[in-house]
């Protein structure tokens, strides 16, 4: 698999680095073709200062378009442009105005102005140095390049010359660059797809694991872990199925112990409560007809705890079917309605929504939740239920006014044997954990604080 990673790796390399060197080869080519242009074209505007009388040139002006010096000197320009295969030569005054130009129609003093785009090469030129421009895009939509040359009159710079050039040779670059560029992005393509497949056979498996690795430490642990092969996710799902068999046959016999033991103890737990109520119904003496009951109530207490151990050690098995929440709350209501009224509570029930899950187990986990709070409220309080939904869930909020949890303990209260009563296993929240994820639910603390607790239990929506 590791190996599978690195022929990705090297491949999609290859394509960025075809990608980048088109790039850099394009740029590369192109700054090196522009300074020969336009030392090229620099070279060609020295030529025609040469060829220029700058003793004629200067004394041009508007309205001798006509006249045989101007023509003269404009047929020089036309013949050296045409040997040159230049684009167009213009031979300006220093203050950018047109003396000769080898475009027809253009009058003596026409503002030149490609030259108010290249100010600072102009300065150059007008200190007696020779410049070229930036690349510029035509009328014709081609791009050019400008090269100066000072006309002098003796040292004194009393004109400027100026060449504008084609850039054929780049359209080669260009070319050669959208070639490259083609090819980089053909084989990234190709390496996407090969990335796709090759990351799908690679994460697929441990996909499956990390599922697989969830639902154990969630306790289900009724599913085989399948994954073959005989690479390194091969050996660690190989792995991972053996501590799942050693769990499960650890829990296995935990929860036989637990139920033997409970079922020892409860015998005689019987026993004690059949007698302490016969002794209690045969006994006049007030103290000891008080002492009789609290031996038949800590044995029926003790009873309810054996219960509690029995239940939690029972294999929990979903029977599902679609059934109305608000329903089975109803039903919940009536089983409680004697604590109900002793302290004053009428629960105050909102929505309704049809769910997926076994209504026996969500009978339980309300009587569970509604005793909890029961306990936790002191004089007048408040127990809410709250059915909305989601796109996917049912959700239904629980609330009370009670005492709250402890910010320290919150974390824990739904493992199993925690519990910060006095009395109780601390098995309550534990039941009601195993039977949502049982019916493929998730429930959680909310919020609790000394106004109260919320917790929300999200159950699949009515399967139909």
């Amino acid at each position: 698999m590791i190996r599978k990673r690195l022929i990705f790796l090297f491949i999609l390399q290859i394509a960025l680095v075809l990608i980048l060197s088109g790039i850099y080869l394009r740029y590369s080519l192109q700054n090196t073709l522009e300074a020969e242009l336009g030392e090229k074209l620099e070279n060609i505007a020295a030529i025609v200062a040469v060829q220029m009388d700058p003793s004629l040139v200067t004394l041009l002006g508007p309205g001798d378009e006509e006249t045989r010096i101007y023509n003269n000197l404009r047929q020089t320009l036309l013949g050296i442009r045409t040997a040159a295969k230049m684009k167009r030569i213009v031979v300006l005054t220093p203050a950018g105005g047109i003396w000769l130009d080898t475009e027809f129609n253009t009058m003596i003093g026409t503002v030149y102005l490609q030259g108010q785009f290249n100010r600072n090469e102009i300065e150059s030129v007008l200190q007696g140095r020779k410049a070229s421009s930036i690349l510029f895009r035509g009328n014709d939509g081609r791009l050019y390049k400008s090269g100066y040359a000072p006309l002098k009159k003796g040292r004194q710079v009393v004109g400027i010359v100026a060449v504008e050039g084609g850039v054929e040779s780049l359209a080669i670059v260009n070319t050669m660059q959208r070639r490259l560029v083609q090819i980089g992005i053909v084989s990234l393509l190709f390496s996407v797809v090969l990335a796709v497949f090759t990351s799908h056979r690679l994460t697929a498996p441990l996909h499956k694991l990390r599922q697989s690795a969830q639902k154990i430490a969630r306790g289900k642990l009724d599913k085989e872990i399948a994954i073959k092969g005989k690479d390194e996710i091969a050996f660690l799902a190989q792995t991972m199925e053996e501590m799942r068999k050693a769990i499960l046959q650890r829990d296995e016999r935990q929860k036989a112990m637990l139920a033997g033991v409970a079922h020892e103890i409860r015998n005689p737990l019987g026993g004690i409560e059949l007698f302490a109520g016969l002794l209690h119904d045969e006994l006049t003496n007030p103290e000891q007809k008080s002492n009789a009951e609290k031996i038949l109530k800590e044995s029926k207490n003790l009873k309810t705890l054996v219960q509690n151990f029995l239940d939690f050690a029972k294999p929990i098995v979903a029977r599902k079917e679609s059934c109305s929440v608000r329903k089975v709350w109803d039903e919940t209501e009536q089983l409680l309605r004697n604590e109900f009224e002793k302290k004053n509570i009428a629960p105050d029930v909102s929505g309704d929504a049809m769910v997926f899950v076994d209504p026996q187990h969500l009978k339980q986990i309300f009587m569970n939740l509604a005793i909890n709070a029961l306990q936790a409220i002191s004089g007048n309080g408040r127990i809410s239920v709250t059915v909305s939904e989601n796109k996917k869930n049912t959700v239904i909020t629980f609330s009370d006014s009670g005492s709250g949890i402890s910010p320290d303990i919150q974390k824990n209260i739904f493992e199993p044997f925690f519990s910060n009563k006095e009395k109780g296993l601390g098995l309550g929240l534990a039941m009601c954990k195993m039977m949502v994820e049982q019916n493929n639910g998730t429930i959680q603390l909310v919020e609790s604080n000394n106004q109260g607790t919320t917790l929300q239990i999200q159950l699949p929506l009515n399967k139909s």
